[in-house]
């Protein structure tokens, strides 16, 4: 299966372009993550140092080339502010870190662009893409108790709650996709 659904990347709303990382991107992605409020919707226990940063993109432009479908360890795209051509945060799928056989749509923006429907934007033209390109059967997102936005973000995108893990301390949600697989013969499965 090609691969190229994974690179070059550019979904465009009326205020943001999505698209994948680049070297470029280093410093104001570092920078986005000095943003200690953010902390409280990530379950990233630290600050990353500049190195990391550094690091993490590096991988982010590496897994472009490595994903495939059924194998999507992480899928990360950089949410640009169109008018401003600034990096304000991030958007993707990837394996869940306590059930890799689990998909998790993940996202972030710097808490300065909060509360202006920035992510509402992303988080439609995103989930169309993956849709689109059938990239998985079913997405789960984990959020804070205490962000409600984020919370209310995934609901309006169908995504239906369906635990709270008091262990993990998040809320989990899942969002079903269910594709009609077409033989050779034109025939329904």
């Amino acid at each position: 299966m090609d691969n190229n659904i994974f690179k070059d990347i550019f979904l465009e709303t009326n205020r943001l372009i999505l698209r994948n990382f680049t070297n470029e991107d280093k410093n104001e992605f570092f920078e986005i993550t000095r943003d200690p409020l953010i902390y409280e919707t990530l379950p990233e226990d630290h600050m990353y140092s500049k190195n990391e940063i550094s690091e993490i993109i590096d991988w982010f432009i590496h897994l472009y080339s490595m994903n495939s479908l059924g194998n999507i360890p992480k899928f990360p795209l950089a949410i640009i502010l169109k008018n401003e051509q600034k990096l304000i945060g991030d958007i993707g799928i990837g394996q869940y870190s306590m059930d890799k056989s689990k998909m998790e749509i993940f996202y972030f923006i710097n808490s300065k662009y909060w509360n202006k429907k920035y992510m509402t934007e992303a988080l439609d033209v995103f989930l169309k893409y993956v849709k689109d390109h059938k990239l998985v059967f079913s997405l789960i997102g984990t959020v804070v108790p205490k962000n409600i936005a984020s919370s209310n973000l995934l609901i309006k995108n169908g995504f239906i709650k369906i635990k709270h893990d008091y262990k993990d301390t998040r809320d989990m949600y899942e969002l079903k996709i269910w594709y009609k697989y077409v033989q050779s013969n034109g025939n329904g499965i």
